[in-house]
Formats: C-alpha cells, sequence, structure tokens
C-alpha cells in the first residue's frame, strides 16, 4: 500500500527537530555529486536547517557538513580504479563498510536524536543482533528492490520504522510493514535559474549502462543535433565499449565531470536535456533540475521517471527507441521554457520537499 503526504500548503512548521541524516556510504556528499542520491542528501541536509532544524550529516569521508565523529568509509579501489562501479566492492571493502554502519546505529541509539532519515543502502542500519535497541528512523527507498535490504526490512518488522519512496513506481516494488509515503526530490530552484537556452542538446549524469548515454548520441546524431556530455565515468568498461567510439567525429563532446555551477550554466545554454534510462529509473533528477533552467526535456517513459513527467511540459519516448527519443528530442526544442520552469517551481521544490519529509519526522516520532 502506498499514500502520498499531504500538499505542503497543509503542512505546519514545528520547532526544530534534532535529525540525524544517514547517507549512503559509497561517495561524498558534496559538489559535483557522484550521483543524484549524493545530490538530494545535500541539498536536503541545507533545506532542513534553512527550515530550523538541527541536522547531523553522517556521511563517507570528505563529504561537506558532516559529523566526523563516525564517518563512513567509502569505497577503496586501489590499485585497481579501473575496476571501479557504483554497485560492485573490491574484497573486503563490503565488510569494512557493515562495520562501520554497526558502529554507527550504535552511535545514533546513544545520541538519542528525534528522529533517524536513513538513505543508505545498508541492511545494518536496521535491527539487528548487534544493535537491537529502537530507533525512530524514516528510510527513504531510492531505488528499485535490493534483496538484502528487503529481507532485512521484512525480518525488523514494524521496528523497522517508516519509509518513504522517490515515486509510486519505487514504492510498487517494496514490501514493507508500513504504508510507503510517495515523496517526490526537490530541486533548489533559487540555484537552478532560468538560462538563455542555444541549439545543441546536453545528457548530464552518471556514464553507466543503466542511464543509457549512448541512446543519446544515436538519436541526436540522427537529428544532426549537438550533444555535450557532462558527468563522471561511473563504469569504465561501458564507457571504453560504448561511449568513447560514439565520441570520434560529428558534434558530440564529452565535457568530463563539470563542477555544480558550470553544469547549471550549461544546462541553461542548451535547448533540450535528453534523459535514457535503462531501467526502471525511480525519480531522474537530471530531468527536473534542467526544467527549472528551462530547458525542456526528452525522456524514456520508464519507471518513475515516465510517472513524474506524464502531464509535465516534457516530451516522452518510447524506452530503448532511438527513433521515438529523436522525435521527442526535437518536439522537445520548441516547448516553450517559460511553462517549463514554471511547472517544476510548482510541483517539485525542495522547499515542498523538505516542508513533506518533516511532517513524516513527526509522524515517526510518535509512532
Amino acid at each position: 500500500m502506498t499514500v502520498t503526504v499531504a500538499s505542503s500548503a497543509a503542512i505546519s512548521r514545528p520547532a526544530g527537530l534534532r535529525i540525524a541524516f544517514v547517507a549512503p556510504a559509497r561517495y561524498p556528499i558534496r559538489e559535483p555529486y557522484a550521483g543524484g542520491l549524493e545530490a538530494f542528501c545535500h541539498t536536503m541536509v541545507k533545506a532542513l536547517r534553512f527550515e530550523g532544524h538541527h541536522v547531523d550529516l553522517f556521511a563517507a569521508k570528505g563529504s561537506d557538513g558532516h559529523c566526523a565523529e563516525l564517518e563512513l568509509p567509502g569505497v577503496n579501489w586501489g590499485a585497481h580504479p579501473e575496476e571501479a562501479s557504483d554497485t560492485g566492492y573490491p574484497p573486503g571493502e563490503r565488510e569494512r563498510e557493515d562495520r562501520a554502519f554497526v558502529r554507527l546505529r550504535r552511535l545514533l541509539v546513544r545520541r538519542g536524536y528525534d528522529v533517524v532519515h536513513n538513505n543508505s543502502l545498508n541492511p545494518w542500519i536496521f535491527p539487528s543482533e548487534h544493535s537491537p535497541d529502537h530507533l525512530p528512523m524514516i528510510t527513504t527507498l531510492h531505488t528499485p528492490v535490493i534483496d538484502d535490504l528487503q529481507r532485512v526490512i521484512a525480518r525488523a518488522g514494524a521496528e523497522a520504522g517508516e519509509f518513504a519512496a522517490v515515486s509510486h513506481a519505487t514504492a510498487g516494488q517494496w514490501r514493507t510493514p508500513r504504508p510507503i509515503q510517495v515523496i517526490p526530490n526537490g530541486v533548489n530552484v533559487a540555484e537552478w535559474t532560468p538560462g538563455p537556452g542555444g541549439t545543441a542538446a546536453v545528457w548530464f549524469g552518471r556514464l553507466v549502462p543503466e542511464k543509457g548515454p549512448h541512446l543519446a548520441i544515436d538519436a541526436c546524431r540522427l537529428l544532426g543535433v549537438p550533444l555535450f556530455l557532462a558527468g563522471r565515468k561511473g563504469d569504465h568498461a561501458y564507457f571504453e565499449a560504448e561511449i568513447a567510439p560514439r565520441l570520434r567525429g560529428g558534434n558530440i563532446r564529452w565535457l568530463g565531470e563539470l563542477s555544480h555551477a558550470a553544469l547549471r550554466s550549461l544546462v541553461g545554454a542548451c535547448a533540450v536535456t535528453v534523459v535514457t534510462p535503462r531501467w526502471e529509473e525511480p525519480f531522474g533528477l537530471v530531468a527536473f533540475e534542467s526544467m527549472a533552467c528551462g530547458t525542456p526535456v526528452a525522456a524514456f517513459a520508464r519507471g518513475g521517471l515516465g510517472e513524474l513527467l506524464a502531464g509535465a511540459p516534457a516530451r516522452l519516448a518510447e524506452p530503448d527507441d532511438v527513433m521515438s527519443l529523436a522525435r521527442a528530442i526535437h518536439a522537445a526544442m520548441h516547448v516553450r521554457r517559460d511553462r517549463v520552469r514554471e511547472w517544476v517551481v510548482a510541483n517539485h521544490s525542495l522547499v515542498q520537499t523538505a516542508r513533506r519529509y518533516t511532517q513524516l519526522y513527526q509522524e515517526a516520532i510518535v509512532t
């Protein structure tokens, strides 16, 4: 069962809460962001602090404004960085992360926070024989089902706490002891501001197979539209097999990983953003960041992204269909930029998201 929380207009503004905000352990929470989940964590912590809450961020070493008393370890690929991925672990690293989460949970219990907001993907943040004590916790589900996490949630029962998900599509994949509140992510519309537009397309994010940037290249080539790619190599083998060969010749440029300011400037100066998930995309933050700049979106209608863009001033394509994507890109380039910006401000601002989570925190405290 899933339900959507009340609109932000109906949410009261309580006195500040003491919140422990737990980020995923793999990458530091800082700009330039490793991905949308890291961006969500950083911007949400800032928004919650702006709303008057005391927020301690627990994250990987090197994060911005985190609690240094207990740092999550990250993943050390040692002498083999070319083997790095966003999902795997070299020998011993997963065990090191698990031990850190056991220590973290014990610390959170001792400190007695009003609420713990868990955004990690590690099962040891939930009750176990190593840390069985109760925590007033809400967990945001940012991904499709992760089997070991699902098993731990089922075993913990009501002690697993409250749950939120970034879309109905994502919520529907999980089984939780309590109803899942659907709270879409928000964009800092004060930072992602309208740009002048341009003639080129842009694709930005992690260059990994499930994000499908090679299909964006193919569609733009069909149209003869220049394309900028911005983002880090999240999978070296995929980049060398699918991206590097497509960069030879034509108007396709990979700009690497940009600062957030440079990325915002780039997106605002483009005619369209292409979003090409090849998995059941839980949310797709890049689409909403682009729209905050007034830059229209052409995207595969897949997962939460297709759900949340239905009815938006965006253009959707059949998943994995390059011809359909090319048509969507062409159509999106003619959408009025002011309508695009107005829609995302009205529906997906960061302030709205922070206030919806505040309501859920209150529910977790009294449960």
